[in-house]
Order: C-alpha cells, then structure tokens, then sequence
C-alpha cells in the first residue's frame, strides 16, 4: 500500500487520489499545476457526486480543472481529474486555424459559384440572344453556335437549331406553295372565268349546261391540284402523318396492275410482272400504294400503242426495290433533274392531260419513307424509274 503522498513533488500530469473508508488518502497525486486548487474542495465535491464529472474553477475559467469520482467494489474512492487548460489552448488554435482557413474558402466557393452559374446560364443567353433576333428581324436562318464543350450545352443546342431547320423548311414550303398557286391556278382559274362570261352571254340552255360542265371540271382540277401540293409539301417538310406498319408489297403491286389492265388493253400496251410473292416493308400502305400507282400510270401515259411497262421488285440487302420500266417516249437528259420539281412539264408530255406533280409526289413521299429514287432514260427508247425503300424506318 502506498502511503501518503502528500508531500511527494510528483511532475505527474494528472490528479490521482484513492480514499480509504475513514478518509484518509491512500493515494494522492496532485500536478504541480494544482496547487491553486483547494483539496477540501474536491473531496467534498467529487465524494457527494460520484460517477459524474466535476468542474473546478481556475485562474482562466471556471472549468479549468475536472474531476470523476468512482466508488470501487471493495469500499475506497478512486479520484481521478485532468486540466482542462491545454484542450482548451488546442481547440483555441483549431478555432483560429478554422477561421484563417474557412474565410478563404468561402470566399474561393463565392467566386467560384458565380463563375459555374455563369458558365451555366450562358447557352441561355445564347438562346435568348437568338430568339430575340428572330422576332426582331422575322427571319428564322438564325442559328447558336455549337462549341463543342459541355455535352449538355451541345445537345440543347443541336435540339434548337434542329427545331429552327424544321419551322424553316415549312416556312419554305409554304411560300413554295404559295408560288406554285399562284402560277399554276392563274390559268384555269382564267378558264374558269372565260368559261362563265360565255355562258352568261349565251341563251341556249346547252350551251349553259356545257358552260357548268366545264365549270365543275375545272374546280376539280384545281381542288386537285390544291390537295397534292398540299401531300408534296408536308411529305417534303417532315410534316405528313404516317402510319407505318409491316405490308407485303406483292399484293399491292396486284391490285395496281388490276387496276390499270383495262387501260393498258385499250392502249394495246403490255404489263409484265416480275416480283417475288412476299416482300415486306416497314411503311404507310396507302402513300406506297400513291407511289407505284403514279409511277404505272406515267409509265401507260407515256408510252405509245404496242409499248410494254415492267414491273419489278426485289429485296436487296437492307431496302426493297421498287422499278417501272417503260418504252415509252424517254426524257431527255437535261430534262432528268428537272421532273422532280412541282408543276414540272416536259415538252414533249404537254400533249398529255396531267398536273405535273406526280413525280414530286413521288419523291416527297419516298424520302418521308427515309428512301430515295431514280430515273434513268434514254429518248425514244424509254425510262426506267426506281424506287428504294428501307426495310425498317
């Protein structure tokens, strides 16, 4: 048993006392850094609050020193206690270290969080920019610059300037409608005109009956005329409804040929067939089958008596062919890149009744289809008009 310490100049840094039962010590420590502090104090103290910490007051603060108490199994009190003055030193030093350090960082995130959302906000000005120009100026060939940084950025600009290249591209067919209106309805509109002065002219009933004739017959004309360019500038624009779905190309094929067989007969023109009996695609049934059947009737109104029309088709990798050969009277080369324009005439088809917006039919309607077409020809000898579709849309 260790005896009384008292005395002992200990240089221990905590304070360690044990109690006996009649309150002696049997162990006693105390840091010089303690003499200050009144030991009759902390056994008051510590002794009445057993298990709990005690504060003692210093120089500094009132919690410079603190205490715990345990009453042990076999009846003395272990004291134990520590100086509070060098945690309280430390944490002094990370408070100040937190608040030279903190202040910096605050404001570098300051900085930097104007930076980002500027960063941020700016393809958002670009737009804006834009589209304050467009109803400025009423132009829509404005465009943002892509810079090829931030993949959001890009893609929210690639997104606005495809939607710009759409209402651009109907725009544009819209004022090509407008032209091929008003130049192509200027004459039978003027017809229909003629037509109804004579009639007013005229007192015999035949001639007023033959005047509404002619009348009707040219409104269907123009009402026709009005409804395809209608179907070529939607089909060109992106903006035609289609009702893709999986059809057999052979029946359709049939039923065309049906169709123009009592035609053919009176004309003494010969239709071949060359096709294999399924054949299927991912289309709109009703504007594929516009498509063979312009191409078959060209092909039999152009062709002379004791001509021939083939038609073939045939699966070729990923797209199905379509082609209508003819021997009939041919186009001429510089004429090939020009019968795909609405309105278009050749002037050796003037002879014939028609629109002139078959072949743009065609066309608008395939490419809506993601396909293409060809035409190859020779004059007097015949042409040959192809059409390509893919598989899958």
């Amino acid at each position: 048993i260790i005896q009384d310490t008292e005395d002992s100049d200990s240089e221990a840094d905590d304070f360690i006392r044990l109690i006996g039962e009649n309150a002696e010590n049997i162990i006693f420590i105390l840091p010089e850094d303690w003499e200050d502090i009144d030991i009759n104090e902390i056994a008051k103290k510590t002794i009445e609050d057993l298990d709990e910490w005690e504060y003692l007051e210093g120089e500094e603060s009132a919690r410079d020193y603190e205490i715990i108490s345990k009453k042990l199994s076999d009846g003395p009190i272990l004291q134990l206690g520590q100086s509070t003055l060098e945690r309280e030193e430390l944490l002094q030093k990370i408070r100040k270290v937190y608040l030279l350090t903190i202040i910096p960082i605050l404001l570098f995130a300051y900085i930097g969080g104007v930076f980002i959302a500027d960063r941020a906000l700016n393809p958002l000005r670009q737009l804006i920019k834009t589209l304050n120009s467009i109803i400025a100026s009423a132009r829509v060939d404005e465009r943002v610059s892509v810079e090829h940084g931030d993949i959001l950025y890009d893609e929210l600009t690639t997104l606005f300037n495809s939607m710009l290249d759409k209402i651009e591209n109907l725009i544009k067919g819209m004022r090509d409608i407008l032209d091929n209106v008003a130049h192509d309805l200027r004459t039978p509109i003027t017809r229909l005109r003629g037509t109804a002065e004579m009639a007013l002219q005229s007192e015999s009933k035949d001639d007023l009956k033959e005047a509404l004739s002619d009348s009707m017959e040219e409104s269907e004309r123009i009402l026709i005329t009005l409804n395809t360019l209608m179907d070529v500038s939607e089909a060109e624009t992106g903006a035609i409804k289609l009702n893709p779905v999986e059809i057999n190309i052979s029946p359709i094929i049939d039923q065309i040929v049906d169709l123009y067989a009592y035609v053919a007969e009176v004309k003494s023109i010969s239709i071949k067939t060359n096709y294999p009996d399924q054949l299927n695609v991912i289309a709109d049934k009703n504007w594929i089958r516009q498509v063979i059947a312009n191409l078959v009737d060209n092909a039999i109104k152009y062709t002379p008596a004791g001509g021939k029309v083939e038609i073939e088709s045939m699966k070729a990798e990923k797209e199905v062919i379509i082609a209508v050969k003819d021997t009939g009277m041919g186009i001429p080369n510089e004429e090939l890149q020009n019968i795909w324009e609405r309105l278009y005439r050749g002037d050796e088809s003037r002879s014939e009744r028609g629109l002139g917006l078959g072949l743009s039919l065609v066309k608008a309607i395939v490419g809506a289809h993601n396909g293409h077409v060809e035409v190859t020809s020779k004059p007097g000898t015949g042409s040959k008009f192809s059409v390509y579709l893919p598989m899958y849309l």
